[in-house]
């Protein structure tokens, strides 16, 4: 076991992690996304066997219907952790988790058999291939990427920014649509519904008809979305649209907000880093969604290494669960998450020196199948456990993609907590596809009048 220091401001952070060393892991016993082929030494971690194969039909799946019937439904709990026994196991689980289940003693942690679900397709797979024979790499510091598509970009990242990078252009589908609701909870319980979404989002980066080429040469965009707000009835009729570049360098990340009340859409250059997210209370902020979503040119990005930890994963009743059912004082309904060990990335940013962010440090926990999925913990100036948000995945079975599904995140300093989007009406993933109009500021304008 390896003691990791880390020296911050005036506090020292001292954790327990068991990391794997990369060298000792050799490129053949690697899958094409970099993960370790092979299971942990005692077996609890298994051998990854194909995921879940398209043709998985589990009681209750309809197609296209916007869900996804559990095929695990039938597992029980090997364990559960709470606040009489998390000691024992504080060195699989995160900070933030630990803190946690210490502070809520109705919190706990299910712990089931793991399963890894992941699987991707073979288009997909062939560009993470290419990505990491060499034509994929960092530029710009590492804040931005050149020769990168179709696949994630560095299946066995060699720094915290490839590591970051792999964590922004995940795979979670080409176009998605999705309609869903957050929440906020206050300390004292209170549920507000706070935003009503119609989100559209689209990845030029993953489109099956294009190319590297056509990709570079219309942007770069790995990220266009479309927010109509429909509820509450202050907020109907809003909208944004973001758009996000691998160079951002270069071709400037966007976002543009329309408002019924002016009737016109306009640039929002505060939409970014710390800035607080209005439809959720100021509960999150913007590079806070899907765990991180900003530039990266603020902090310096150190990958730490790759350790077991038990994080939520195949959360498939947790996406179907009701905001009636779901939502608890203090913390989300713990007995709809299913929590497993898996091994993952652990990377830590750092402020860098002049710049600003009320997070000072952030450490992310990012799942070696599916990188889009795992924890995020942020600590403020005085090196105090701020905040941490929670990204559980599932496999959409049928259409051969890693989804993560809406994230929580909770303050530590005032008991409050978010989900970001819980869905109410399904998630449709490579249904239809819209033009590239649809992402502009007109497109945005023509949708919220309507």
């Amino acid at each position: 076991m390896q003691i990791s220091t880390v020296t911050f401001r005036s506090t020292l952070f001292v954790c327990a992690l068991p990391f794997i060393g990369a060298s000792a892991v050799a490129d053949e016993e690697r899958l094409p996304w970099g993960a370790i082929k092979a299971g942990n030494a005692d077996g609890s971690i298994p051998a990854y066997t194909g995921g879940l194969p398209t043709s998985t039909n589990p009681p209750g799946f309809k197609a296209d219907s916007g869900y996804w019937a559990d095929p695990y439904a039938d597992d029980k709990p090997l364990y559960t952790i709470t606040s009489s026994n998390v000691d024992q196991y504080a060195g699989k689980l995160s900070e933030a988790t630990v803190a946690l289940l210490k502070r809520f003693p109705t919190y706990s942690v299910p712990v089931y058999q793991t399963r890894r679900s992941a699987s991707y397709p073979d288009w997909i797979v062939e560009n993470m291939k290419l990505n990491a024979a060499g034509r994929c790499k960092t530029i710009e510091n590492g804040e931005a990427l050149e020769g990168c598509f179709g696949g994630k970009p560095f299946p066995v990242p060699k720094n915290g920014y490839e590591a970051m990078w792999n964590l922004l252009t995940h795979y979670k589908g080409y176009s998605v649509w999705t309609r869903g609701e957050g929440w906020y909870v206050d300390s004292a319980g209170n549920k507000v519904m706070t935003a009503g979404i119609v989100n559209r989002y689209q990845s030029n980066y993953y489109d099956k008809k294009s190319n590297l080429e056509e990709f570079q040469a219309n942007g770069g965009y790995y990220l266009f979305q479309n927010n109509v707000y429909n509820a509450p009835v202050r907020n109907a009729g809003e909208g944004n649209l973001q758009r996000k570049s691998v160079n951002p360098v270069a071709n400037a990340d966007k976002s543009w907000s329309y408002s019924p009340g002016q009737r016109r859409v306009r640039l929002a250059p505060d939409t970014a880093y710390d800035f607080p997210i209005a439809t959720s209370g100021g509960a999150s902020l913007y590079d806070e969604i899907y765990m991180f979503s900003g530039n990266m040119d603020r902090f310096d990005f150190k990958l730490v290494g790759t350790r077991e930890m038990i994080i939520p994963y195949n959360a498939y009743r947790w996406a179907s669960t009701s905001p009636q059912d779901l939502l608890q004082k203090n913390h989300p309904n713990p007995d709809v998450m299913r929590w497993e060990l898996h091994r993952v990335t652990v990377v830590e940013a750092t402020l860098k020196p002049g710049q600003r962010h009320v997070v000072a440090k952030k450490r992310f926990y990012l799942d070696e199948d599916i990188p889009g999925a795992g924890i995020y913990e942020g600590w403020d100036a005085s090196g105090k456990l701020s905040r941490a948000s929670w990204s559980p995945p599932y496999q959409v079975y049928d259409k051969q993609v890693p989804f993560v599904t809406s994230n929580w995140i909770y303050e530590f300093n005032t008991g409050v907590y978010y989900h970001s989007s819980i869905s109410t009406k399904g998630i449709q993933i490579d249904v239809d596809q819209v033009d590239a109009a649809f992402y502009t500021p007109e497109g945005l304008a023509r949708r919220t009048q309507r």
